[in-house]
């Protein structure tokens, strides 16, 4: 009876020890998924007919209820751009939660998902379609899974450390989207009266951003994926082509259920949507920049590039580019566009103000072209060339506050060869340099002025290997040197 009673005491105690265990697990995942809110307050100033079921839909950039923020973790962002469809074979989510490991290896730490909706089959370019051809901007393309399997694919990459953000496209729709043929007053129409198409986008419906009713039904499904799914922000697609007003309206709303999302508009950067809306624009003066490196610009030319212009309201910052899905199906692959320069060019993306984009398949240095419209999955191999610079460049944008995306400060360093490119990011005593010979040619006895004394060199490219073992340095070092093609060093004072 005494052995019965002990046992049936141990059993207790096991299921209580794994109650307090689930209860812990419990309050760790409510705890890292607690997020901030902002209150949501009418303002006096919107215009008139504006509010739809209590909610803004057309909010001026001068207006007083709107107040800048900027989410903090956006200081140590390293974006990843992932086309799922081409991602495996399957092209699912569940598929490509297998990569998630090898990416945050890698350093990446927020991930950005094309356009996860259905697509229209009516005018359909190609067999498969166009991802920002929605049908429905509330469900998810049954091609890459369920809509359980994307929240899935949040939940674990959020358990993960990872932020998660989605396309938006606001400015059409597909023709198969049920707001076609229920709502035609929300779409603009051509002097026959039909419903028009932007630009050469045949595929597409543009939508009419006068009505209210169809401003404050895209933020609601706005909403949704912020509020129910828990997506960390939007990559909001041809945000040029939508009224900074409806931008306004729609993150004053976002924010007030996470005010730490993030936005980025797909376009350079405009003043109107960096006042308030969009923490980061694309930065395509450096991605022109880069491009003509292989050429042998002189480096003045990237200068430009670098420099954060009048453009890029306080507290917003560029998305620092070399590649991505337009970039990679239109114009040729990294290897074909970049060549030799790509380890030189990627190092600026990380240490130029703002913050770096990947996408699908650079880490590999996948010398393809991706399609567009048909499915087309990366050939992955186990040789993954750029992955440790991309590792070693995105662990030194996270330790180091002066390459934080919303520090500004750069310092041009004075150089006696118009190839050489020197460069200093700070921030109080943290001071992070570059220097590199951006020219397919050896170059001799260069100088360059260096504001340190001593410094630790934590990465060399000599053109050909990369090497990551820290070694001491001065300036002296820099004042007479030599340097082979495309050679670089990354130099950390602290």
């Amino acid at each position: 009876m005494k052995k019965c009673l002990a046992f049936l005491l141990a059993i207790v105690m096991v299921l209580s020890f794994c109650a307090c265990s689930a209860d812990d697990t419990a309050d760790v995942t409510k705890e890292t998924t607690a997020v901030k809110t902002n209150e949501y307050v009418l303002s006096k100033d919107v215009k008139e007919g504006s509010v739809i079921d209590g909610v803004m839909t057309d909010i001026a950039g001068s207006d007083p209820i709107l107040e800048k923020t900027t989410a903090s973790w956006l200081d140590t962002c390293v974006l990843y751009e992932v086309n799922v469809r081409q991602y495996t074979e399957e092209g699912t989510f569940k598929a490509f939660e297998d990569h998630l490991q090898r990416l945050k290896d890698m350093g990446i730490n927020t991930l950005w998902f094309m356009p996860i909706h259905p697509i229209s089959e009516t005018e359909r370019k190609g067999t498969l379609g166009s991802y920002y051809a929605v049908d429905d901007y509330m469900e998810v393309n049954p091609e890459f899974g369920t809509k359980e399997d994307f929240q899935n694919l949040v939940y674990k990459a959020h358990d993960m450390g990872f932020k998660v953000i989605i396309d938006w496209v606001a400015n059409h729709t597909g023709w198969d989207n049920a707001w076609v043929k229920e709502h035609d007053d929300w779409f603009m129409h051509g002097e026959s009266g039909k419903i028009t198409s932007p630009y050469d986008w045949t595929d597409t419906a543009e939508l009419n951003f006068d009505n209210y009713e169809m401003r404050a039904e895209m933020i609601k499904c706005m909403q949704y994926w912020v509020e129910e799914v828990g997506i960390d922000g939007f990559r909001c697609d041809h945000a040029i082509g939508v009224p900074a007003s409806f931008w306004n309206a729609a993150v004053y709303k976002l924010k007030s259920i996470n005010s730490e999302i993030m936005m980025l508009a797909e376009v350079s950067a405009a003043q109107s949507l960096t006042q308030y809306a969009f923490d980061t624009c694309y930065n395509d003066a450096l991605y022109g920049q880069a491009m003509m490196v292989k050429g042998g610009v002189a480096t003045s030319t990237i200068q430009q590039g670098m420099i954060q212009n009048a453009n890029y309201v306080d507290g917003s910052f560029p998305m620092n580019y070399l590649d991505n899905h337009d970039k990679n199906s239109y114009d040729g692959s990294i290897v074909d566009r970049f060549g030799d320069t790509y380890e030189p060019m990627l190092a600026l993306t990380y240490l130029a103000p703002g913050f770096p984009l990947i996408y699908t398949s650079n880490e590999q240095g996948y010398d393809h072209e991706i399609a567009f419209f048909e499915k087309d999955a990366v050939v992955w191999e186990d040789d993954m060339k750029y992955a440790q610079l991309i590792t070693e460049l995105s662990k030194l944008k996270v330790e180091n506050k002066a390459l934080a995306s919303t520090n500004t400060d750069l310092t041009i360093n004075e150089v006696s060869n118009t190839h050489i490119f020197a460069f200093t990011r700070q921030s109080g005593d943290n001071k992070v340099v570059y220097v590199g010979n951006l020219f397919f040619e050896e170059i001799k006895d260069a100088g360059v002025t260096l504001d340190i004394e001593n410094a630790k060199c934590v990465m060399h490219y000599d053109g050909e290997t990369l090497s990551t073992e820290e070694t001491d340095v001065t300036k002296a070092d820099f004042e007479n040197k030599s340097y082979k093609p495309y050679e670089f060093y990354i130099l950390v004072v602290e």
